[in-house]
């Protein structure tokens, strides 16, 4: 083996160029193994174990009223309660500083910093809030400028208390600041009786259950709203929690079965890129083939030869993709998990990710060097070294007489060459194309996925027709509010919406919930102001009496259909029978934090709760539809109605709720983007590394053309026309199949998300970028070792083997 290892290692380094290219061919799907596994392997263990590591509750109840702590200890009593933890959340308005622009913020309350027993709040720095003092959120602090020792306004009834920041505190449960979440704070019990919460008294509820279980926990949430019923307390939501699993696996599966499809892919374009790289180097030396079966080299032989190279290269390509795919992709689940506040801070790797890399960088370069390998070692002699080598068959059939036609009359003599020389090797122009395509296509259908979410985010905004929304505590009488309002010469138009929790009941039976309970929402027929996408039935008109458009999932899951009859129990408020009118298709998931909405008249809902005439929540319209001028509007408006001893919860603008909406799903988006680069890498690597192995093997027909009075720039042309011609044929078939399949995709994503499809729109755009992309591309891969060959001289241009 002494000289046939020497021939291994002299091939290795004697060619750098070759050696190189065929080493980064392999390491570039190896990479996007590691990465795109290692992801999938990271990412849903990471977040169930954050989400496992703070003792998550069961259930999460949120009440319209205050209650005791006796209160709490007497549902502790109840059938299948563990434990219950009394907590307060209150919105409030603040300011960074004072004279700054006054924003939304949530205040929360424990009953015990030191003593947590669920869903637990971790102290990260400083101190737990005191009398005086304020704690913030930590992604709150980075996202929006606080910090220890810094002073937050906050305002109500006109009234400001300025608190210092004393400790930076992780919530598990909050939407990304950096997507639009609101900025959370936690205060002490004393702090927050300046806000109207009674000390010692709770309007919120963790519970855990025993045995748990999904069903349990529906039943004991049921049983603990009868029990604070018969006490005058309604529930205005009720939220389950899977203990083992996080809450936001929704927005992480979605991507998870794109990012699935996308590891195949990178596994399939792996495979590719090795046969294409090691077919071009043995057909490269089938001439040395031929001497060494001259001078008695037997087919194992030869086999054993090659086949030791193409591992060489494997393991170089293995040393490469390896530390590189394991900490790309721990670096990328870190920053995905940090937009939940999971700190992944320790770096890991996925054992699956790395198994399956270094099965990509030895036994998969292995087995497709196999065939050309093969085919090389059964050659006979005279066939080996009477080969013609590069395309020395082109133009024997009808096609490439075709093209040399097309070429002729529509391109210049040298471009025309490059249209011949693009598909003399027409096996490996489709090894080439195959990896083009697949990257130009998941691009192109990752891009559409992420506009098909936005079409859909944009549909949804366009049926609500108004400008903001004023939140109430509590109920008050409508003339009382729409006097204030309709006042303003800025407000075209208002509507005064009185929203309930309510139980529904059909034959005396309960309806399974879906996440936050169920919301009647009351509004007048025929003003527009809210419409849903209705998919059996119809909408409330004017002149409705008892009747109710009920989500589509809500009936699905109970067996409801259109003119059915249920009845809405609202507690202390009474109920009554309404019948099925219309079926709607709801944007959210089957999540544990969605609320099931029913619409019906609001005379109908007055007459069933003796609220009449009573609202709790305002639609409004102005006459400018900016934020700035609505903003200002609304502001204005609260003053008004707040003179008049309306206290309003929040009020918010429509551009701020669509911002915080897609703040939701643009962690989708983002995650989206990043494996479309990382999809537009790959097939970047593969393009470089076909059609630079193409131009260092035409190293000989360089001499030649060198030799006959070419000149450099010339053959440059050649090559670079060649690269765009193969880019742009890729990129062509790559629109053509994405259009095929992006349709389908988006259903499934939006079917994993929202449970619907998503509304559909082909990224037009993304088209134009890969095109410019990979025109880009196919310069970079060509001119390179284009230039690098022109520089070689005659001699041993023609010398080359």
């Amino acid at each position: 083996m002494g000289v046939l290892w020497y021939k291994v290692w002299f091939d290795i380094w004697t060619y750098k160029t070759r050696t190189v290219l065929a080493v980064l061919s392999i390491a570039a799907g190896v990479f996007a193994i590691g990465v795109v596994f290692g992801m999938v392997d990271q990412l849903l263990s990471g977040m169930d174990a954050a989400h496992q590591a703070v003792h998550p509750s069961h259930i999460q109840m949120y009440l319209n009223d205050y209650i005791s702590q006796e209160v709490v200890h007497g549902l502790l009593r109840a059938p299948g309660v563990a434990d219950i933890e009394p907590f307060n959340v209150v919105n409030i308005s603040y300011r960074p500083k004072a004279g700054g622009d006054l924003k939304q913020g949530m205040l929360v309350l424990r009953q015990d910093w030191n003593n947590q027993r669920m869903d637990m709040l971790q102290l990260r720095e400083g101190t737990w809030p005191a009398r005086n003092g304020v704690d913030i959120e930590r992604l709150s602090s980075s996202v929006y400028g606080f910090d220890i020792g810094d002073k937050v306004v906050f305002e109500q009834d006109d009234k400001q208390r300025t608190f210092t920041i004393t400790g930076k505190v992780r919530h598990p449960f909050v939407p990304p600041p950096q997507f639009g979440g609101q900025a959370y704070f936690f205060m002490s019990s004393s702090a927050m009786t300046r806000y109207d919460v009674p000390e010692n008294k709770y309007s919120g509820l963790y519970v855990t259950v025993t045995p748990y279980s999904s069903e349990n926990a529906k039943v004991v949430a049921n049983d603990l709203k009868d029990r604070l019923a018969k006490d005058g307390i309604t529930v205005g939501a009720t939220m389950y929690q899977d203990p083992s699993r996080h809450w936001g696996r929704m927005y992480v599966e979605g991507i998870n079965m794109v990012m699935q499809i996308l590891a195949i892919v990178s596994l399939l374009l792996s495979v590719v890129l090795v046969y294409n790289t090691l077919t071009a180097l043995i057909t490269q030396q089938t001439n040395q083939i031929g001497i060494l079966k001259a001078i008695g080299g037997r087919s194992h032989t030869i086999l054993q030869l090659y086949l030791t190279g193409v591992l060489i290269y494997g393991l170089l390509a293995l040393f490469i993709a390896l530390p590189l795919g394991m900490f790309s992709a721990w670096a990328v689940t870190r920053w995905f998990l940090n937009l939940f506040n999971i700190d992944y801070e320790t770096f890991r790797f996925s054992n699956i990710a790395v198994t399956l890399q270094v099965l990509a960088a030895t036994a998969v370069p292995l087995l497709a060097g196999l065939a050309p390998v093969l085919a090389g070692a059964r050659m006979t002699v005279r066939e080996a070294i009477a080969s013609y080598g590069i395309g020395g068959k082109f133009g024997s059939n009808r096609f490439d007489r075709l093209i040399e036609i097309i070429g002729a009359r529509l391109l210049p003599t040298h471009y025309a060459t490059a249209l011949g020389n693009m598909f003399r090797r027409k096996g490996r122009l489709i090894l080439t194309q195959i990896v083009l395509v697949s990257a130009g296509t998941m691009f192109l259908i990752v891009m559409t996925l992420g506009s098909s979410i936005t079409e859909t985010m944009d549909n949804f905004f366009a049926r609500r027709h108004y400008d903001g929304t004023f939140y109430l505590t509590g109920t008050y009488r409508q003339n009382k509010v729409m006097n204030v309002i309709n006042a303003n010469p800025t407000v075209t138009s208002a509507e005064g919406v009185l929203t309930m929790s309510a139980t529904v009941l059909q034959q005396g039976q309960r309806l399974k919930e879906a996440g936050l309970g169920t919301e009647v929402y009351g509004i007048v027929p025929g003003r527009q102001f809210t419409e849903e996408p209705i998919v059996a039935g119809r909408w409330l008109e004017p002149g409705d009496g008892n009747v109710l458009v009920f989500s589509k999932r809500g009936a699905d899951k109970n067996g409801l259909a259109l003119g059915d009859t249920v009845t809405l129990n609202l507690g202390e408020a009474g109920k009554a029978d309404f019948k099925i009118v219309g079926l709607y298709q709801p944007l959210s998931g089957d999540v544990g934090f969605s609320t099931e909405t029913i619409y019906t008249p609001i005379n109908a809902l007055w007459d069933a709760s003796k609220e009449y005439p009573r609202i709790n929540r305002v639609l409004v319209r102005t006459t400018a539809h900016d934020e700035a001028a609505t903003t200002t509007t609304l502001k204005d408006l609260q003053q008004g109605l707040e003179d008049q001893s309306v206290k309003v919860g929040l009020a918010q603008t429509e551009v701020e709720n669509r911002r915080q909406s897609e703040g939701s799903f643009s962690v989708i988006t983002s995650m989206l983007l990043a494996l479309a680069t990382i999809v537009a890498g790959v097939g970047a690597i593969g393009l470089m590394g076909a059609l630079s192995i193409a131009v260092v093997e035409r190293t000989k027909e360089i001499g030649v053309l060198r030799a006959i009075g070419a000149r450099s720039p010339t053959i440059m042309g050649m090559f670079v026309m060649e690269g765009m011609l193969q880019g742009l044929m890729s990129w062509g078939l790559s629109v053509l199949i994405s259009l095929a399949f992006s349709r389908p995709m988006s259903n499934l994503l939006g079917d994993t998300i929202f449970k619907l499809p998503l509304d559909y729109r082909y990224n037009w755009q993304a088209v134009g970028i890969w095109l410019a992309v990979i025109l880009v591309l196919s310069v970079l891969a060509s001119i390179a070792p284009a230039r690098s060959a022109t520089r070689i001289s005659v001699r041993d241009s023609l010398a080359y083997a």
